[in-house]
């Protein structure tokens, strides 16, 4: 494995109301040696932005809260933009552990991979709640209907992007539908997806966040419609 080139990789958070998390979740990714960090604050009604600038990272701001698939274009965009190699996409409610970022880009190197994604069913060490498993499940089921093979965790948020997937794809989703629109639209422009076994925390915090029965149904709404009309 060859040694990770740190200024070659921007670290996206998107985050809304996440001044609680935010500034432990920032330190103990740049424990990790991860220099270049990118809060995308979301409309937020707390300190998300002055938090994030605190810690001395890139902060955009959207002016209204337009959702985690918004946020995570704006973060990839700015990549792109900046001439980042790779990007990932993480969740700032502390969630994901940063030593896991390493197994991306890992499996990445081996398999020449253009997307690398998180999966946190692939081990019985993660405590995942039952009823996250429960969404989780259907939406693997309506996400795998349109895809040609059948992926084991649609709608992680930890996902490593390299230069000809941030290039390729564009997402149209502004919810959490970016997750299941990001996978359908690599496959069917031919990017080599790749999943790895991630550690995943929750917390009290963080199973406050996240997607309800009511907003997985709007969201599986929105990914058919823009497949069907876009």
């Amino acid at each position: 494995m060859l040694p990770i080139d740190f200024h070659q990789i921007l670290i996206i958070l998107p985050a809304f109301n996440e001044g609680k998390a935010l500034e432990k979740v920032i330190r103990n990714i740049r424990r990790q040696g991860f220099i270049h960090i990118c809060v995308v604050d979301d409309g937020s009604s707390d300190d998300t932005a002055i938090v994030a600038k605190n810690t001395d990272a890139i902060v955009l701001s959207h002016v209204l809260n337009r959702g985690a698939g918004a946020a995570s274009q704006t973060g990839l965009s700015y990549a792109l933009k900046k001439g980042y190699k790779q990007a990932i996409l993480m969740d700032s409610d502390g969630q994901h552990l940063p030593e896991d970022i390493f197994r991306l880009t890992k499996i990445m190197e081996e398999n020449q991979a253009d997307l690398v994604i998180g999966n946190r069913f692939s081990t019985t060490q993660n405590e995942v709640p039952k009823h996250r498993i429960f969404y989780n499940n259907i939406a693997n089921v309506f996400t795998n209907f349109f895809c040609k093979k059948n992926y084991p965790d649609t709608q992680s948020g930890f996902r490593l992007l390299n230069q000809n997937a941030m290039e390729s794809i564009y997402l149209r989703n502004r919810g959490f539908g970016f997750c299941s629109e990001m996978l359908i639209h690599a496959e069917k422009v031919g990017l080599k997806i790749e999943f790895v076994p991630i550690q995943v925390l929750y917390t009290d915090y963080s199973m406050s966040k996240g997607q309800s029965l009511t907003e997985g149904v709007s969201t599986a709404k929105s990914i058919l419609w823009d497949l069907i009309f876009r």
